[in-house]
């Protein structure tokens, strides 16, 4: 586990354990192959979104997560097109070797005319 693993792990924990929203309630439980559990899966992707939706205008509101939402484009997270995905990625592809569930809290709403958008300081799709 590298220095910038081990800090979002920290900060992840941080967050959900003084109220924060986490996923799950899950405690922490290491496993023998020295993978992540799906538990610290979900926690990293989430604070790898947390970090990736940063913006400060609309125009920067340009990469679709796909596959993060329930089946549809408009109902996926959306992060800043400065941010690199691919820590995210890793993430999602080693949950989906675990056949982990992972969930993101999208509403599961589907409007077909929404655009993304920043809204205080996070990209989101317009009502």
């Amino acid at each position: 586990m590298n220095y910038t693993t081990q800090a979002l792990v920290a900060f992840a924990v941080s967050t959900c354990g003084n109220g924060g929203s986490c996923a799950s309630e899950q405690s922490y439980t290491p496993n023998s192959s020295g993978d992540f559990s799906c538990y610290e899966l979900e926690l990293m992707a989430n604070v790898e979104m947390y970090v990736g939706d940063n913006c400060q205008t609309d125009s920067e509101c340009t990469q679709i997560v796909y596959g993060t939402g329930c089946g549809c484009e408009t109902d996926d997270l959306i992060a800043s097109s400065s941010f690199d995905l691919v820590y995210f990625y890793e993430y999602v592809e080693q949950a989906d070797e675990q056949s982990c569930s992972l969930d993101f809290g999208t509403t599961c709403d589907c409007p077909v005319d929404a655009t993304p958008v920043c809204v205080q300081g996070a990209c989101t799709w317009s009502d």
